[in-house]
């Protein structure tokens, strides 16, 4: 969004002061990010167009779960016609970037973050998508949100039906799934818990194996949290390194109540069917070819 580093040193100078070290960081689908040096201070500067995105991380600061390491906001505001947060810089390493011997380790720790979050208490109502500063969301069952997959705007994924329209293979297999949810999300938990909804991909690890920071909540949801866990299982096949029996293992050590064998490969198609969204929109043509195939695979049951 911003490809120059010299704007964004000068703004950052006439917030904090001279600044040093201003440097590009991997950034998300909908925001930039740049790591720099206030004073003694490690900082991280964000910015994108959903401010909603942003309001949800200065929500998530307050929550003060100690295994809950989310980084603390000094600003939210606007600038470059977007809109801008800075929160603290927390160190560690991605998960895809760890080596495979220390990822059963660190999946260990992310149980322990999964357990702080399901201890968070969720203000607001509704289930789905929730947003600030309220925390509601706007469906009325955890089913409705499910079920309600098909019904997503355009507003961030724009012409994605039309786009999906135009792919048979994956278009059909987004009806299909579609339908499926409709026929088996009908009996849910009633639970509204706090769900990360992309947690995989966005938390570092430190050298000791435990989760130093967890960050980018734009996609969290209000709830049943073994929602988080399909997302795990949804994505081993980017991580090849992660034992699925492991997290399955860790899910009934820690959740007993959780009813994973039912309604684990219903998250996960869920996520599936959202997923030929998403990748509709930035037409990634491989990416809908192997999404269509992961859905046949989960109303098969060969996922399991």
């Amino acid at each position: 969004m911003i490809p120059s580093v010299e704007p964004i040193r000068q703004f950052l100078a006439e917030r904090f002061g001279p600044v040093e070290g201003v440097t590009i960081l991997q950034g998300g689908s909908w925001s930039s990010a740049y790591s720099f040096l206030a004073g003694t201070r490690e900082l991280v500067l964000r910015v994108g167009h959903h401010r909603e995105d942003f309001e949800k991380e200065l929500i998530a600061a307050s929550w003060g779960e100690p295994a809950l390491q989310v980084p603390d906001v000094l600003e939210l505001g606007e600038a470059f016609d977007c809109h801008y947060i800075v929160s603290q810089h927390h160190h560690g390493t991605k998960l895809a970037d760890l080596e495979p011997s220390r990822i059963p380790a660190a999946i260990e720790g992310l149980f322990e973050v999964l357990a702080s979050i399901r201890r968070v208490v969720l203000p607001g109502h509704g289930f789905g998508i929730w947003h600030g500063p309220d925390v509601d969301a706007p469906a009325s069952t955890w089913s409705e949100y499910l079920c309600g997959v098909a019904d997503r705007d355009e507003n961030r994924l724009v012409d994605w039906r039309y786009k999906l329209s135009l792919q048979s293979r994956a278009n059909t297999a987004f009806r299909l799934g579609c339908s499926t949810l409709l026929a088996k999300a009908g009996d849910l938990p009633a639970i509204r818990g706090l769900v990360h909804a992309d947690l995989l991909l966005n938390h570092l690890v430190g050298p000791d194996n435990s989760i130093t920071a967890v960050f980018d909540w734009g996609n969290a949801l209000a709830g049943d949290p073994l929602y988080d866990i399909a997302w795990i299982v949804y994505c081993i096949p980017w991580f090849p390194a992660i034992d699925r029996r492991q997290v399955l293992d860790l899910t009934r050590q820690h959740f007993p109540d959780d009813d994973v064998d039912r309604l684990l490969p219903l998250y996960e198609l869920h996520i599936a069917v959202a997923s030929l969204q998403y990748m509709a929109f930035a037409e990634d043509l491989p990416g809908l070819e192997s999404t269509a195939d992961r859905i046949a695979q989960l109303l098969s049951g060969e996922d399991r």
